[in-house]
């Protein structure tokens, strides 16, 4: 077997050099920009509300303008588990899938609020560039305010004056680099 694997591999690996081809970084790097890899996030996994013990959760919408929720944790393997699964790129972007956190809309509920919905990623900041704070608060860019959950029987998502409460404090599943978070 390890005959087999240094002669298949040192074959595989002479014949890139021959042929003078790339690194799969360079692949990544230059003909997939937009796919988000482990260099070119902040953060991943799923984003918990400790005071109330919930993560935010798509809830399986994917079109744009769909509402973002929270809703009680998912382990793992449990069925819609993917619908809590989030990245924060190097952009600042929050990403599900190929949507980011969006906070453009008014939230017909409340004027003083802003709704947040999924849109689209579209990789220029605005309304979609988000902070995650030492003290665990993720603050929206623009209007400088603080993404808050509900109770948990109210589950939606809004923006509102960041105060420290608990409803403003979040946790994300994995922190690859704190050297890189701003506010």
């Amino acid at each position: 077997k390890q005959w087999y694997q240094r002669r298949v591999r040192g074959s595989r690996v002479k014949l890139r050099e021959r042929l003078k081809c790339h690194s799969f970084d360079w692949y990544l790097e230059n003909l997939l920009p937009m796919l988000p890899t482990e260099a070119r996030l902040l953060a991943s996994g799923q984003i918990k509300n400790t005071k109330i013990n919930q993560c935010i959760d798509t809830l399986g919408r994917r079109k744009a303008n769909d509402t973002v929720s929270h809703y009680r944790c998912l382990p793992t393997r449990e069925q819609g588990y993917t619908s809590q699964v989030w990245m924060y790129s190097k952009k600042y972007e929050i990403i599900s899938l190929e949507n980011c956190l969006d906070a453009s809309v008014a939230d017909p509920d409340s004027k003083a609020l802003k709704r947040v919905a999924l849109y689209p990623c579209h990789g220029l900041g605005g309304n979609q560039k988000w902070y995650y704070t030492p003290t665990q608060q993720i603050v929206h860019a623009e209007s400088q305010l603080c993404l808050t959950v509900g109770e948990p029987g109210k589950s939606k998502l809004f923006l509102s004056k960041c105060d420290g409460s608990g409803h403003q404090i979040f946790t994300f599943t994995n922190i690859y680099d704190h050297d890189d978070f701003e506010i």
